[in-house]
């Protein structure tokens, strides 16, 4: 997720509003300290994942995304600038199944917005992410078990600890089940 926790952040907030037409529409919303957005691609019943390398949150493994800017006209778009910052600049082709309003924070001021992308097998497989420096590896993790109470979804060499957004987006509801429904019912525990 990207950094920029500036004025540009908090100025974007100021104009943010939920809802699922138009792809997260920036308008108003006073109580948003934070606003942002990430881009869950998912493919088969799996999710891709994102291992951060910062020293917030250094090792969980989360969306790529981050804090709107000035400049961004949606959060779709804050999503989409941040995945091509943090995975390079040829996205395989997705379609947004979901639109997740998250909120975070003691006072619930964190406001953080998770587009689930659809991506079809075969773009899957002709496209390699190439991270930027802000994250160390990629996989693809099948939701079903990152899903499950206390699920970290990692094979026996290595438990995946989830991003507080990914944590909050699979094992929360309402989020949990507007998620699970966008990847596929073949997904859910």
């Amino acid at each position: 997720m990207g950094s920029g926790h500036s004025s540009a952040s908090k100025k974007a907030a100021q104009q943010q509003t939920g809802g699922s037409s138009g792809g997260g529409a920036i308008a108003s919303d006073p109580v948003a300290e934070k606003l942002g957005a990430g881009l869950l691609l998912t493919c088969d019943g799996e999710v891709l994942l994102l291992k951060r390398t910062s020293n917030h949150n250094h090792g969980t493994w989360g969306l790529p995304g981050g804090n709107a800017d000035g400049t961004d006209v949606s959060l779709l778009e804050t999503a989409r600038r941040e995945a091509v910052e943090e995975m390079g600049p040829n996205l395989p082709p997705f379609e947004v199944v979901a639109e997740v309003p998250t909120r975070r924070g003691k006072r619930g001021q964190k406001h953080y917005t998770v587009f689930v992308g659809r991506v079809r097998p075969e773009d899957r497989a002709a496209w390699v992410p190439q991270l930027n420096e802000e994250h160390s590896a990629w996989r693809w993790l099948n939701v079903g078990e990152l899903a499950k109470p206390g699920g970290g979804g990692g094979n026996q060499n290595e438990a995946v600890q989830l991003h507080p957004v990914v944590d909050l987006a699979l094992h929360t509801q309402p989020y949990r089940q507007t998620v699970l429904a966008a990847v596929g019912p073949a997904t859910q525990p």
